[in-house]
């Protein structure tokens, strides 16, 4: 018996194999894009982060009487945050005591929450 050598179509096998090498293309551009996203927004939560870091700082070297009152915080850094705001609230706890909070909040352009870095810190009359 002889075999047509014209044979036309693919074997089962053939679709398997062309199936599963779509599939892994598929699943490794879907972690590729992913991993894109977090490190966007892991960037982002650093920079804000950074951003309350900076204004503890420069609060901490102020003096008790200097304190500045609660309000918003001005930062070359949060125009690299989309949708950003930052601000400082200053509670006194008692006469010789202040609690300082510096919130920084900024909503990803995928996301559907706004993410925030809260950072608080005690200040007293006779230092840190």
């Amino acid at each position: 018996m002889r075999l047509a050598k014209n044979k036309k179509g693919s074997t089962l096998i053939e679709v398997v194999i062309s199936i599963s090498i779509l599939a892994a293309t598929f699943v490794i551009f879907q972690a590729t894009v992913n991993t894109i996203f977090l490190n966007r927004e892991s960037e982002h939560r650093d920079l804000a982060l950074r951003i309350a870091q900076t204004e503890i700082d420069i609060t901490r070297a102020l003096s008790f009487a200097n304190l500045p009152a609660s309000g918003p915080v001005s930062s070359t850094l949060l125009s690299s945050l989309p949708q950003s705001q930052a601000n400082r609230t200053v509670t006194e706890i008692n006469g010789q005591t202040k609690q300082i909070s510096v919130l920084v909040s900024w909503r990803e352009p995928t996301a559907k929450a706004t993410s925030t870095v809260n950072l608080t810190t005690l200040i007293t009359q006779g230092g840190i």
